[in-house]
């Protein structure tokens, strides 16, 4: 058989594991084939273990205690959505406060509680059906610029992290957020079959908004990541040479200025979140507040690291740690495979993978400053560690080659 021919599971001799550097290009799919459909079986395939694996969630969740996640918030979100539910249901129309996040997704929830029956049961569904989606975002994407194999190995950790699958079996915006950038990029990275550009840079933009409206601290790292791809995309030093040197000296003299101001506000926020957050069995580097900006330089590598994997396996104190331990040694061999990830993927699209990495770097510096425990950390990471999927994932598809031998049957 061919490489792409080889399955990744199935009967037969024991499992063969390569370790090699071959040419990246020599077993991508069939674009005309393969990328233009979105809905091939093995995507669907990819979906519906997904769905499967978050319904037993929602079940596990349900009847058992098992998930902390579905308390707290989830709770406060539920009473909103259901006291804006029984205002529609008397026949008034609900008074919201835009600046509460509770009562923006407490509205969004509410259509789950104006169906009869166990509403909360249908929301953690929906979550459910959102997560899944996402997982099946990300498999595309890289299925489409790579292949099978790395769009298999970039979505494990989506499909079977427990911390994940408990996440979105419970009613809190995550699963919303991460099924809003997923399928953003998806749109901006893979052609659709049947939708024009337009179409597609608007329909992007819809699910932008509405990760921005659920996560707004988000929207300037939206905002970069979105500027940075379509600079690269335009070229624009190419046909307006004097006009790029021209913007591009006078933001040298700019820029640090706008830094100082607008980084200050930032920094006083986010030092201002480290002061909330520090509390908790699972804080950590609570007393450290880098209310400086060169203090935060020093510091964003270290609250990246932790933000990205912690708890590290010095932090682990409780049974349960032990799971998020791994999954955050999980997270750092994916995210040893980022750059090799990312040498191949700039061949295919150089300024969506620019843009990928300047999110994650951007993101995980920003988190990490303003988050100081491990529930927080393991919550908010999901809105970045898709990418470092994505990017690992076709990382660690060039190192390790999974051959299962063929069998007669």
């Amino acid at each position: 058989m061919t490489r792409m021919d080889t399955p990744l599971v199935g009967m037969g001799s024991i499992t063969q594991i390569q370790l090699k550097n071959t040419n990246p290009m020599s077993y991508n799919p069939d674009l005309t084939t393969m990328g233009m459909r979105w809905t091939s079986r093995d995507a669907l395939t990819v979906f519906l273990i997904a769905l499967l694996l978050r319904i037993v969630s929602v079940a596990v969740t349900t009847l058992t205690s098992l998930n902390t996640y579905s308390q707290a918030d989830a709770n406060g979100f539920a009473q909103h959505a259901n006291r804006i539910a029984n205002t529609i249901l008397s026949g008034s129309f609900p008074v919201l406060n835009f600046n509460d996040i509770y009562d923006v997704w407490g509205a969004m929830l509410s259509p789950f509680w104006l169906l009869p029956g166990p509403s909360r049961i249908y929301a953690r569904l929906g979550m459910a059906l959102l997560g899944a989606v996402a997982v099946y975002n990300v498999y595309v994407i890289v299925r489409y610029h790579h292949s099978r194999y790395a769009g298999a190995i970039a979505v494990l950790p989506m499909l079977f992290y427990p911390s994940t699958l408990f996440l979105h079996a419970a009613v809190l915006r995550e699963a919303m957020i991460l099924f809003g950038l997923t399928s953003a990029a998806r749109l901006l990275l893979v052609p659709g079959p049947r939708l024009t550009t337009g179409q597609q840079v608007g329909l992007a933009t819809m699910f932008l908004g509405i990760a921005t409206i659920l996560r707004e601290d988000n929207l300037p790292v939206y905002v970069l990541v979105l500027a940075v791809a379509v600079f690269l995309k335009l070229e624009p030093w190419r046909r307006h040479e004097y006009l790029t040197k021209s913007a591009a000296g006078i933001s040298i003299v700019v820029a640090p200025a706008i830094v100082v101001d607008y980084g200050n506000d930032v920094l006083d926020r986010l030092v201002y979140l480290r002061r909330v957050r520090a509390r908790g069995r699972t804080e950590y580097l609570g007393s450290v507040l880098p209310d400086t900006i060169p203090q935060a330089f020093a510091f964003s590598w270290i609250g990246a690291m932790y933000f990205l994997f912690t708890p590290f396996p010095w932090m682990v104190s409780h049974v349960m740690d032990f799971v998020v331990m791994f999954e955050g040694l999980t997270n750092l061999v994916y995210a040893l495979g980022v750059v090799s990830g990312a040498q191949v993927l700039a061949r295919k699209t150089f300024p969506g993978t620019i843009a990928l990495v300047v999110g994650v770097v951007v993101g995980s510096v920003l988190y990490g400053l303003g988050t100081v425990n491990v529930g927080t950390a393991v919550r908010h990471r999901q809105m970045i560690l898709w990418a470092i999927f994505v990017l690992g994932g076709i990382g660690l598809a060039e190192h390790i080659r999974i051959r299962l031998p063929e069998r007669d049957i």
